[in-house]
């Protein structure tokens, strides 16, 4: 009975972290879709085959995807249900996080960042989508308590383990890698003081084979991403922005007036408080907090690295999201690091301030708003009138658009030009995509034409006369009925 209690008691901190991330991270849950959520929205409406063919013509592996065909046939496609998922797995990883920090550290530390990341603006915002960052999340904690227990016990279970939570890893999103450099980095340094443990030398190439099915397709991936890709150049503003964005949510410009003296503040105060406890740290505590150290910094100076000539430009924060609530993590030991009496005032002082600029940053979070102009026209036409939608917009808003279709007011493109792999399943499921407007217009009374008004023309349809006309920033939508 007293096992059990203590138990319960060991429980209740990180469960009380995990629920007020939970009701904070499902607040946004219900906003208006974006492009790459409304991608994995449209790629699950396929077979797990056609996920498989669909994802090796776009830039990320297929198990995100698989995930997320399984949580909707359970839970359903609406906006909340996809999110719910990231939101879930988020969870579970903050909840081995904080079993990660009581094996390197102790409660008291574990608890406050355990706090600390559930409360990170960046680890919530990114819970908030349709997208893989949650689920890498869950399987780097995962990969990290797995290694610590490998290193630590010598078991061959936990090292099969380990290399199948690297595959796993890698067939989820391809800079999991990063965090397996870490891992190696802190391996070598380990078994240098340690000694040798055989079990790594079958370990990684157990992770390779099981990987080895996608490998072809990642490495046409990588070639394709390096002839070509969205994501702007780095510049000096970079490394400043992962602290920035990882407390705050905002870009360093966007850091201004009195939040700008607070993050100082509460940087200062840190870097201080690590000065001055770190030369007094035991061997064993500075271990851990050189692998948290090497897992906060390594992920996203390599891909800062990785974006810099002669490779093309491939750094975007979220790729990391889990180095950028680690941080929190390792500001959460700084401050909980052993210390004499004078230190630890100095210590609550420095947690008053990184709270207050993590709840900024929570603030920033909730406070953001959608301005999807797709989401807005094509309800306010199904409102006046449901009937067939033609849309005609800009690639990037096709599956934005597909989205918002209903059994009764269904939604064609007419007009795509297939010159990107991610937009291949619009043609290989043949839901949303015509040629044949007169053929499918043939029994149609009437039917909306929403075109973005920078391609806007004045259409002609032979039978048809222009009626009600709406319009937003972006879009016109004109309903046209067949004239007696």
């Amino acid at each position: 009975m007293r096992s059990v209690k203590l138990l319960v008691k060991d429980l209740i901190f990180p469960i009380i972290s995990v629920a007020i991330f939970s009701v904070i991270a499902s607040m946004n849950l219900g906003q208006p879709i974006w492009y790459d959520e409304a991608y994995s929205a449209y790629l699950i409406r396929g077979s797990f085959t056609d996920i498989w063919q669909m994802t090796a013509l776009d830039v990320h592996p297929p198990f995100y995807y698989f995930c997320l065909k399984i949580w909707s046939g359970l839970f359903g496609s609406s906006e909340i249900a996809l999110r719910s998922m990231s939101v879930f797995f988020t969870a579970i990883g903050l909840l081995l996080a904080y079993y990660l920090f009581r094996r390197w550290f102790n409660k008291r530390t574990a608890n406050l960042a355990s706090i600390f990341m559930a409360l990170s603006p960046f680890l919530i915002r990114y819970a908030q989508e349709a997208r893989m960052y949650g689920l890498i999340f869950a399987i780097v904690m995962s990969a990290t308590l797995a290694l610590d227990i490998a290193l630590k016990s010598k078991k061959k279970s936990a090292w099969a383990c380990y290399a199948i939570l690297i595959a796993l890893g890698m067939w989820t999103h391809y800079f999991a890698a990063l965090a397996w450099i870490a891992h190696l980095i802190y391996i070598g340094v380990y078994m240098y003081k340690q000694g040798l443990d055989k079990n790594v030398f079958w370990t990684y190439p157990l992770a390779v084979g099981c990987f080895l099915p996608w490998l072809p397709t990642a490495i046409k991936q990588f070639l394709d991403v390096q002839n070509g890709f969205w994501i702007p150049e780095v510049d000096i503003n970079t490394p400043v922005g992962i602290i920035s964005q990882g407390l705050m949510l905002e870009k360093p410009s966007a850091v201004t007036d009195w939040r700008a003296m607070l993050l100082l503040a509460a940087l200062c105060a840190v870097v201080a408080l690590a000065i001055k406890k770190l030369a007094a740290t035991k061997n064993k505590e500075r271990k851990n907090f050189s692998f948290l150290g090497v897992m906060v910094a390594v992920p996203p100076f390599a891909l800062i690295i990785l974006s810099l000539p002669p490779f093309k430009p491939t750094f975007v924060a979220r790729y990391v999201t889990y180095s950028i609530a680690l941080m929190l993590g390792l500001i959460a030991c700084i401050i909980t690091l052993p210390s004499k009496k004078k230190e630890r005032v100095f210590g609550i002082v420095a947690a008053i301030l990184m709270l207050s600029c993590i709840v900024c940053g929570v603030a920033q979070t909730l406070s953001r708003s959608s301005d999807s102009a797709t989401k807005d026209i094509i309800t306010r036409a199904k409102q006046a009138e449901k009937t067939v939608i033609l849309f005609d917009g800009d690639e990037m808003d096709d599956f934005d658009a597909f989205f918002y279709e209903s059994k009764e007011s269904p939604i064609y493109e007419t007009n795509i030009d297939f010159k990107w792999g991610a937009l291949e399943p619009i043609r290989r499921y043949g839901q949303n995509y015509t040629e044949d407007t007169r053929g499918l217009l043939a029994n149609q009374n009437n039917f909306w034409r929403i075109v973005d008004k920078s391609l806007e023309k004045n259409e002609v349809f032979e039978g048809y006369s222009a009626g009600v006309k709406l319009e937003n920033d972006q879009y016109s939508a004109i309903l046209f009925e067949k004239a007696n």
